[in-house]
């Protein structure tokens, strides 16, 4: 565990003075790095929130563990949220520039499979979130009662289910219609 591993614990506890902190420490840099590459002020501090907010989403699962100075995982995490901005908006040669700054000066091994670990799993929750939405309302409000622990009998009735076999049959069928969306996507 890292020493910056406080950053974390701060994040899952919302303390606003530490957060602050994370931005007074590190949002200057990504600033700087940002602008030298061709993008705005704005366009920095866009990523550097895309950023912090990822590592507060991984920071929710209570086995993470920071190995690494938070300002490298910052870096690494804004660094390839910015060349997939550049890639958005079809600036292939500066992505290829990009790419090959980043791995002539990659971070530690470790920072960067974390970086794209948390990368890879915010995609994979905004697919699951996109796909939720897009199934029944019926399903939306099934799947989230029995997710948040409601009880299937009481689930059933919140729901004016005849009984708790049609809520798992029912439950089934939005789970799946769920699954299909989601591959769909």
């Amino acid at each position: 565990m890292h020493s910056d591993h406080r950053y974390i614990e701060a994040l899952r506890r919302n303390d606003e003075r530490s957060i602050r902190e994370i931005y007074k420490l590190h949002a200057t840099q990504t600033i700087r790095w940002v602008v030298a590459r061709g993008g705005s002020s704005d366009d920095a501090q866009d990523i550097f929130q895309e950023a912090l907010v990822a590592i507060f989403e991984k920071a929710q699962n209570a086995d993470f563990v920071l190995t690494c100075p938070l300002g490298a995982l910052l870096h690494v995490i804004c660094s390839r949220k910015w060349i997939d901005r550049i890639r958005q908006k079809n600036r292939d040669a500066g992505v290829r520039k990009e790419e090959e700054i980043r791995y002539e000066t990659e971070a530690e091994g470790d920072v960067l499979v974390e970086a794209e670990e948390i990368l890879t799993e915010q995609a994979r929750h905004t697919r699951l979130r996109v796909a939720f939405l897009q199934i029944s309302e019926l399903c939306q409000r099934l799947l989230t009662l029995l997710s948040n622990g409601t009880k299937p009998l009481e689930a059933a009735e919140l729901l004016q289910m005849n009984s708790v076999d049609t809520l798992y049959r029912r439950k089934n069928a939005c789970t799946e219609r769920w699954r299909e969306v989601y591959k769909g996507i």
